[in-house]
């Protein structure tokens, strides 16, 4: 595995081997679980995103229709197909 070497504050230094003790793990496997943790958060995050830029497009695409489409009677709609039957 590579090495990287990486310059850190001294009290942010201190946190991670305050929390790496108390996690039982050392450094660098506190470090690479963090960052994993990150890309992690990261990658949902930005398929939030896209998720709601979906929904917003969607929206907008529904709209565009409403605007084209003429108005329509549902519940009217809904009472004359029960009378056909």
């Amino acid at each position: 595995m590579p090495r990287v070497n990486i310059m850190l504050p001294d009290d942010l230094l201190e946190e991670i081997d305050r929390v790496a003790r108390e996690e039982d793990m050392n450094r660098s496997k506190l470090l690479r679980t963090a960052v994993l943790a990150f890309f992690q958060l990261r990658a949902a995050q930005s398929e939030r995103q896209k998720r709601q830029a979906d929904i917003q497009r969607a929206m907008e695409i529904q709209d565009q229709l409403r605007q084209t489409i003429p108005s329509w009677d549902s519940l009217r709609a809904l009472k004359e197909q029960r009378e056909e039957m």
